[in-house]
């Protein structure tokens, strides 16, 4: 294994050169938190989240590990594009290595973006156990690897058309995000006057992710869904996606360009 994690290292190495990008996302969090929902909070009901700048601070520590599966995804893209996945199909590790070795990227390019944003979560909410963290990060990791396999699966689109790829990709990431309970409860979406909106976030990942990060945060558990069902979706979407893009990898990608 030694072999994955280093070329796993060499792929986060030239993404720290220098970490721009990170840092940007870092400043963007701090302004959603500290700004944004500092002052949206006043015009929340109350009465249903009693600390919205807390619950929209999960959310958008959601949405950051969100956006960092989906680059892992992408990478893959832009690999065969720049003509690197020629080179990395090379080498002599399987392709089951290879794999491992994009998710373990993809696993530390997260733990690099969620450091601080993560941090800051704590720090607001307070009174947290280290089982409680423990359980929210299990919660972020095991979303950011289904989002991740997801991606990846759908990259294999881009072998046959780039473009079709990118609005895939780009529509997805919009339904997935706004149709969640990232910002808003599910219970406040069901008793709304649009509750088709709260059939629709039951089949976005991204709900069952941030249910289940705020319940382990010591959330209102009559906001959230079954922590049961929570489990068992993020874990069978995990383990799916990474299964199919194993399989995808050992058997469709040789041979194929990108268009």
């Amino acid at each position: 294994m030694l072999e994955v994690f280093r070329l796993a290292w060499f792929d986060v190495k030239q993404e720290l050169k220098p970490p721009v990008w990170i840092a940007l996302q870092w400043v963007t969090f701090s302004v959603q938190i500290f700004i944004y929902a500092a002052l949206i909070t006043y015009l929340v009901n109350t009465s249903v989240i009693t600390n919205y700048q807390q619950f929209y601070a999960v959310g958008f520590v959601v949405i950051l590990t969100f956006d960092v599966a989906s680059h892992t995804g992408r990478q893959f893209v832009e690999h065969a594009h720049e003509g690197r996945l020629p080179y990395l199909l090379s080498l002599p590790i399987s392709r089951l290595k290879l794999f491992l070795s994009i998710a373990i990227q993809g696993g530390l390019e997260l733990s690099l973006m969620l450091m601080v944003p993560f941090i800051v979560v704590l720090l607001l909410i307070g009174n947290l156990t280290a089982i409680s963290i423990g359980g929210a990060l299990a919660t972020l990791f095991t979303l950011g690897f289904g989002v991740a396999g997801l991606m990846l699966g759908l990259s294999f689109i881009a072998f046959k058309s780039s473009d079709l790829y990118s609005a895939i990709v780009t529509g997805l990431s919009a339904i997935v995000v706004r149709f969640s309970t990232v910002l808003y409860p599910l219970t406040v979406l069901a008793s709304s006057q649009q509750p088709a909106y709260a059939s629709a976030a039951t089949f976005s990942p991204l709900t069952y992710g941030a249910d289940l990060t705020r319940l382990f945060l010591g959330f209102n558990p009559s906001l959230l869904l079954n922590p049961t069902v929570a489990v068992t979706v993020l874990i069978a979407l995990a383990v799916a996606t990474l299964g199919l893009g194993t399989i995808l990898l050992q058997h469709l990608v040789e041979g194929v360009k990108s268009g």
